[in-house]
């Protein structure tokens, strides 16, 4: 059997001449494709079957098979080209998607390919679209007509985004942190003053508290010391001593500590990462809150208005008033800007209509509700609600 792995370049590269490297008894190549070299491709000829990966069938729970891996070339093959990146980065910005390799096992007669059960796996990060509203586009390009954009704020906090995704979690702990202590650290650079200087600022209080409420978890597999300060509902106060010990811990290493954080271990900082970041993204939305004055939202609505692009939802309803046997029928007419109804548009007019009801009729039973585009007739969204059954006189209001 032959077992191939690809994985992919990053970086946009030109390797003018190259040919096979061996490696661990096999060989690396450089795949190209329009003269850049998108992959490193090694291959194992002459391999055990028992390296593919194995189906094993279970008799009890909902899943009824399991795959199970037994290649015991992919470990040292990916370590070994993350250290020679190492050593490449010393010199070039280059960087290899190892954790993006494509494993293939390829029979080299015609009965290994047919023992061989699963003939190629892939691991990998998804990365998907970003759903952009247009109102937020709207009122961006409106805020920017009078005020500058925060672009300080903006630049450190997607820099610790970009960081966070790409799973470099130290460097956006240390871009998070570059962000809290320009903005709120009054200058203040040694441990004690930082942390007062942090901890006096009310609006940074109030920051991290609202923080500590959303946060995003980290994987359970990953455990730190700010995993477990966080598992312990740490108030404002313990969270701030720990973001500037860890600034002091993160910025300011030193190789020769029994402690010292290494580069390539960057799941211990997990936590910290995701901490930091709950906290820079609501920096950022406040240095955003210009985007959101009325006075944008009432002018998006007057220019769509303007070029016809509005959509108006009609909303037929019924429900039980307290005491009354038989159902009343209302309706209700929602215009919001757009050409196309969009599954976030259709949930956007289910909340206001739930609201609508709720404060209107706090007391009341709502039984169904269907909404459709007025004019075209469109089906938006068919509410019902399971009462139980008596009698019904339908009355028409």
């Amino acid at each position: 059997m032959r077992i191939r792995y690809t994985i992919p370049i990053k970086t946009d590269l030109i390797i003018p001449d190259h040919w096979d490297i061996p490696i661990q008894g096999g060989v690396c190549r450089v795949v190209e494709e329009y003269g850049r070299a998108k992959a490193l491709e090694v291959v194992f000829a002459n391999q055990p079957l028992t390296y593919a990966p194995h189906i094993q069938n279970l008799a009890e729970g909902p899943v009824k098979m399991s795959i199970t891996g037994r290649d015991h070339h992919m470990s040292f093959v990916t370590r070994q080209l993350n250290e020679a990146m190492a050593f490449l980065r010393c010199f070039y910005e280059i960087d290899l998607a190892v954790e993006e390799i494509e494993a293939k096992y390829e029979g080299e007669t015609p009965d290994e390919e047919g023992e061989i059960a699963v003939k190629a796996m892939s691991v990998g990060r998804h990365k998907p679209p970003l759903p952009l509203t247009f109102d937020m586009l709207t009122r961006a390009i409106m805020a920017a007509e009078k005020a500058n954009g925060p672009k300080f704020e903006a630049t450190l906090a997607s820099a610790s985004r970009k960081a966070l995704f790409e799973q470099q979690f130290i460097n956006s702990f240390r871009y998070s942190f570059l962000l809290i202590e320009s903005l709120f650290g009054e200058g203040q650079f040694k441990t004690a003053g930082l942390k007062a200087a942090l901890k006096s600022n009310a609006e940074f209080v109030a920051i991290v508290d609202a923080a500590l409420k959303e946060r995003i978890k980290p994987k359970p597999e990953h455990t730190s010391d700010t995993s477990i300060l966080l598992s312990g509902a740490p108030s404002a106060g313990d969270v701030i001593d720990h973001l500037v010990e860890k600034r002091g811990f993160y910025f300011h290493g030193n190789v020769k500590r029994k402690d010292a954080w290494k580069p390539e271990e960057q799941g211990s900082a997990e936590a910290l990462a995701l901490l930091a970041i709950s906290v820079v993204q609501l920096i950022a939305q406040r240095a955003a809150a210009p985007m959101f004055e009325e006075i944008y939202s009432k002018r998006h609505l007057e220019d769509a208005r303007k070029v016809g692009a509005v959509i108006v939802f009609q909303i037929k309803f019924k429900f039980r008033a307290p005491e009354e046997r038989f159902q009343r029928e209302h309706q209700l007419r929602i215009s919001l800007p757009g050409t196309k109804v969009t599954p976030k548009m259709s949930l956007t007019v289910a909340q206001h209509f739930l609201q609508h009801f709720e404060f209107t009729l706090p007391v009341a039973a709502l039984e169904s509700a269907q909404c459709t585009v007025e004019n075209s007739g469109e089906r938006v969204f068919d509410i019902q609600f399971h009462t139980k059954d008596r009698a019904v006189q339908d009355v028409t209001e």
